[in-house]
């Protein structure tokens, strides 16, 4: 079973993402005001059809935050995009390299992601995209660890974007991720260190399957505050969940 299993989803996520590119002019398109607009019951089910063709479970607490809101995570896989994506209707911001990958760069452009590149001076560019943004009443996701951790831990976040949320006036959600299998650790959606992605997919393609915890934690008002307080009271309640029941 399991020697079947690889390359059966594999067919099955190659045609998924051929889905995608077919779906991309009916769930993305262009206002009067020239603002792309995105069919967010479509990127939902796009999303949800990947977490079933890997049969992963999703196990939601709390209650999701509605936009506009500046969405804040810990990093623990590439699939934490896809959670995100398949529960709220919010578009990202991501490394620059991801832009690159094949396919998979195109469709995240596409369906609204900023991308930053590390150390380019980009952070007041991407600070302003994010609050124009929220300002219009949409969602944005972010992960301010910067890169991935295992997911027992919560790495310092950088605070600088946290002031997007301040200037536009809008709510941080603080979202917690843990990845579980049978109750434990799951080792292998974390995607860390010098590992590739395609010895990370091969990983999650080859197993059976697992569960992501979500926790939905509570809003924190932007006003009268700053980016670091934001940043550190956020990190706090994250650390809450994945740290304590690490």
């Amino acid at each position: 079973m399991h020697l079947l299993r690889i390359p059966w989803r594999t067919v099955l996520i190659m045609l998924h993402l051929l889905a995608g590119v077919l779906l991309v002019p009916v769930a993305t398109r262009r206002n009067s005001g020239s603002r792309r607009q995105v069919d967010w019951r479509i990127v939902r089910w796009w999303h949800h059809r990947l977490l079933r063709i890997l049969n992963l479970r999703i196990e939601v607490h709390g209650e999701p935050p509605a936009p506009p809101a500046l969405v804040v995570a810990n990093h623990v896989s590439w699939l934490d995009i896809t959670v995100l994506g398949y529960l709220l209707p919010t578009a990202f911001l991501s490394k620059a390299e991801v832009r690159r990958w094949p396919l998979i760069g195109w469709l995240a452009m596409r369906m609204g992601t900023l991308f930053i590149r590390r150390g380019s001076g980009q952070s007041a560019q991407i600070r302003g995209a994010i609050a124009e943004r929220l300002r219009h009443g949409s969602m944005l996701a972010l992960f301010p660890e910067g890169t991935t951790s295992d997911g027992r831990s919560v790495r310092p976040f950088f605070s600088r974007l946290f002031a997007a949320a301040i200037e536009a006036g809008a709510p941080v959600a603080s979202v917690a991720l843990r990845y579980r299998v049978d109750g434990h650790h799951d080792p292998v959606a974390p995607y860390t260190g010098d590992q590739t992605l395609l010895a990370n997919l091969l990983g999650l393609l080859g197993r059976p399957g697992s569960t992501i915890e979500v926790h939905f934690l509570p809003l924190l008002a932007s006003a009268n505050s700053d980016s670091k307080t934001l940043a550190t009271r956020a990190r706090e309640a994250i650390v809450t969940v994945v740290e304590d029941h690490a």
